[in-house]
């Protein structure tokens, strides 16, 4: 039984092999039997030997013995770089897993850093992300992000036969009480445009009609994502419909610069969507078109496409200028959500024009009550009339 183990734990480690065993002819006529083996800096060297059973058994002791060397750093590294050759994920999606390692886990000296990775206990993940949770202050959603890694982390290194502990049941089992999390105070005035805010900063983008008001007057009549309007262009109009079929993507590239592209396809699956809009929308884009009539996006000035940043610092201006809180292009968002679910829209037509999986995300996280307070007053006054 031991023999069978044994044999079998060899055939699985040859067969993760990376490099390919060639057989060359020496001088004298003897075979050799060669390959490369891989370093954990990203490395490789070369060995050789007569017999390929030798060099077998060089193979599968390399092996072992990195296995003995590998840290959590190490297992990341393997885990990220192989999602992203595989296309797993963007590089956006890479370069935040990269931040939240960093923030997470280098810059957190916690000892779990230190221990073998084949030596790590259910006891020491659950003193990590408690500790974490505890001294990084974090919040539910932040938290989130330190989980996706975690399980990423372990299911990969189970794979590769670095660890035994099986992270699914691990998180099954952690109990994590409610109050260990950091409370994140929000200012819901400040989520949301307040409705007697719309009218004002709305009247204030007709009454400035250049290219960069436009667009965000035309992000209060659809809730488009920041990156879905700044990748718009005129052949996804058509008569009160916009074609939602790209975003913009942002991620650093190899010079550690930051790369602003469009991709050919929206955020999420549900983000991929024909976008309903009012005859006031109808409008707006008939005077963007006036401006910029021969663009290749909607969005352009001196023929460059307009970025959904340059989208956020104008609105950001106007709001000063207004006297209002500063908020972003995401709050736009937002305040259309909050629209159609104050006038009873259909809750399947809702996630339709949000570009939403489910209308949970849509009531749970982008809803806020933007009614002022003589309305709540009203409100309230009505209802409770005993």
């Amino acid at each position: 039984m031991l023999n069978e183990i044994i044999a079998m734990e060899r055939k699985e480690i040859l067969a993760q092999h990376v490099y390919s065993i060639t057989q060359t002819q020496s001088e004298n006529g003897k075979v050799i039997y060669s390959t490369y083996l891989p370093k954990q800096d990203g490395g490789r060297i070369f060995r050789r030997r007569n017999t390929l059973a030798e060099l077998q058994d060089i193979i599968v002791a390399h092996y072992k013995a990195m296995r003995e060397e590998i840290y959590i750093h190490t297992v990341f590294d393997q885990w990220i770089t192989q999602k992203l050759e595989f296309e797993e994920i963007q590089k956006a999606s890479y370069d935040r897993y990269m931040t939240d390692y960093q923030r997470f886990f280098q810059a957190y000296h916690h000892p779990i850093q230190k221990k073998k990775f084949k030596n790590i206990t259910e006891d020491d993940l659950e003193n990590f992300i408690k500790s974490a949770i505890r001294d990084l202050a974090l919040t539910r959603k932040s938290y989130a992000g330190l989980r996706t890694l975690i399980l990423g982390i372990f299911k990969y290194g189970k794979r590769k036969k670095y660890t035994s502990l099986s992270i699914t049941e691990f998180f099954g089992d952690l109990e994590l009480p409610k109050n260990l999390f950091k409370r994140k105070t929000v200012q819901k005035e400040k989520e949301v445009f307040m409705e007697d805010e719309i009218p004002l900063i709305t009247g204030y983008l007709r009454e400035h009609p250049d290219i960069y008001n436009l667009g965000i007057l035309l992000t209060f009549f659809t809730g488009m994502r920041v990156g879905e309007l700044s990748s718009l262009k005129p052949e996804d109009l058509s008569p009160n419909c916009i074609r939602i079929r790209r975003t913009e993507d942002k991620f650093r590239g190899e010079d550690g610069k930051w790369v602003v592209t469009v991709k050919d396809h929206a955020k999420t699956d549900a983000g991929h969507r024909d976008l309903i809009i009012p005859n006031a929308a109808n409008e707006v884009l008939v005077m963007i078109l006036e401006l910029n009539p021969d663009g290749e996006y909607l969005f352009e000035n001196h023929g460059k496409r307009i970025r959904g940043n340059t989208f956020n610092k104008r609105l950001s201006a106007v709001c000063d200028k207004l006297g209002m809180p500063h908020r972003t292009m995401h709050k736009i968002r937002k305040t259309y959500g909050t629209t159609l679910i104050d006038n009873n829209v259909d809750e399947r037509f809702i996630t339709e024009q949000m570009g939403h999986a489910d209308i949970s995300t849509t009531k749970k996280i982008y809803y806020f009550s933007n009614k002022n307070l003589k309305n709540k007053a009203h409100q309230i006054e009505r209802a409770i009339s005993f």
